[in-house]
């Protein structure tokens, strides 16, 4: 199946659906016939066994559209977790917007019918011999390996934190679900109190949703604001980078609204250790951002602060198991697979393809990216399937929606080399909008879950 024939199946569904209320109940069911028989006739007859590595919005996404391509579909998803969180709903869980059930769902629920799930971790790669080895059902091999299985955050790569002891002396992380929760009921808490000194910080590493810690700092600046207690609290945002942001547009934006919340920006500062009990953080100050979690002796200086909130992202790397594996490229930090940045094809693995958060593509690792990614490597790895080159390109769209304040939404939406892509060119795109807040709280949702999930945008 071609990028034409592709795109042509879409708009083929597109127009049948439109036009149903246009019809008869005659023409109703000769639309479904055509419909139908179209699919069918477009299905491509490739037959091979497809193992997909994660059951997250990547692997379901990929799964779905690989069933509406494949007319002899043999795909298996292998996925731990029995239940599948919308994480873009975190940091709204953190601004008491979206309660915890509002952003879980049953992963049987979300996988298609006629795709089989293993309820199991893998373990062990074995690229070589096209296998792989889980932690219950040992040996399972493919012809076809998509890479998915997400970020790993690496919490002990920060002294004195775990995933465990969050919440523990005020010290809070939005990337965990339970974290989120507990991150929400402080940010509440803080307008009980008289002042404060509130520290909130970046990584040093790739991070899924990188806007992530910008929007829960500027969320609780502002819910400061309407409680009439911001000006008793100090609040400071750690950068590990030289920039808040890039595209430029969307950096200086950024820097004119820190500085207009009187929000301290630090750049160049990588937290390394927590006391809890104290209430103290340290910092390591560069010279220059680094991306290594070992220092070299005598980089920067160490400094210490106290707090009485702290907002911190965790270390993010692939996952063990990848980063062991000769998928993985072992001269970038984190062990990011090692893709082609347009077809998603494995560099040296042809019948291995990855996307999502553990690609080592050159663009920021969200959801936006993923259901920009998932139709462009389905038809590529359908193309290798019927022994065929991998024509479609991805282009490196990805999108954040960085909440600045309730109500308001920068929407940053850029490709590969920082190149604007904005979904409505003629608005301004360093401009916050309350359009932009109403679809990160009330459209984003249903378009992942009833779209992006099924393989229908």
């Amino acid at each position: 199946m071609n990028s034409k024939e592709l795109y042509n199946k879409e708009e083929r569904k597109s127009f049948s659906r439109r036009n149903f209320m246009k019809i008869g109940i005659m023409g109703i069911a000769g639309a479904l016939i055509l419909e139908r028989t179209y699919d069918y006739l477009s299905e491509s007859k490739a037959k091979a066994k497809i193992v997909i590595v994660g059951g997250g919005a990547a692997g379901i996404t990929m799964s779905a559209y690989l069933s509406d391509m494949l007319r002899y579909d043999d795909i298996t998803i292998i996925e731990p977790n029995n239940t599948h969180y919308y994480q873009p709903g975190y940091t709204l869980i953190s601004a008491d917007v979206f309660k915890p059930e509002d952003v879980t769902k049953k992963t049987a629920d979300l996988i298609p019918k006629n795709v089989k799930w293993i309820n199991d971790s893998v373990i062990e790669l074995n690229p070589d011999q096209n296998g792989l080895i889980t932690a219950k059902n040992g040996k399972i091999s493919y012809d076809y390996l998509v890479l998915v299985p997400g970020c790993q955050m690496n919490f002990n790569l920060i002294e004195g934190i775990s995933r465990s002891n969050l919440g523990e002396g005020n010290v809070h992380c939005i990337y965990d679900f339970k974290g989120a929760s507990i991150c929400r009921d402080a940010i509440r808490n803080l307008s009980g109190r008289k002042d404060g000194r509130l520290i909130f910080t970046d990584s040093y590493t790739k991070i899924k949703c990188g806007g992530a810690p910008k929007k829960v700092c500027l969320i609780t600046e502002d819910y400061l604001r309407i409680k009439n207690k911001r000006n008793n609290f100090g609040i400071t945002y750690f950068e590990n980078k030289s920039e808040l942001m890039k595209p430029k547009v969307y950096g200086d934006r950024l820097i004119e609204i820190f500085k207009e919340r009187d929000i301290a920006v630090n750049y160049r500062h990588r937290l390394i250790s927590v006391d809890t009990s104290a209430k103290r953080a340290v910092f390591h100050r560069l010279p220059e951002p680094l991306s290594s979690p070992d220092l070299p002796d005598n980089t920067g200086e160490k400094l210490t602060f106290d707090f009485d909130f702290l907002h911190f992202v965790p270390p993010m790397s692939v996952p063990d198991f990848v980063k062991n594996s000769s998928v993985s490229d072992q001269s970038v930090q984190g062990g990011w697979v090692n893709v082609d940045k347009g077809t998603m094809v494995h560099s040296i693995y042809k019948n291995i393809i990855s996307l999502g958060d553990v690609a080592g593509l050159p663009t920021s690792k969200t959801g936006a990216a993923i259901r920009m990614q998932a139709p462009i490597a389905a038809a590529n790895l359908v193309s290798l399937m019927e022994g065929k080159p991998p024509l479609l390109k991805y282009d490196g769209y990805s999108a954040c929606p960085i909440v600045t304040e309730y109500g308001k939404v920068l929407m940053c939406e850029f490709g590969y080399n920082d190149k604007l892509m904005p979904t409505i060119p003629f608005l301004d795109p360093a401009v916050e909008r309350g359009m932009w807040w109403g679809l990160k709280v009330h459209g984003l949702k249903p378009m992942y879950y009833q779209g992006m999930l099924k393989g229908l945008i």
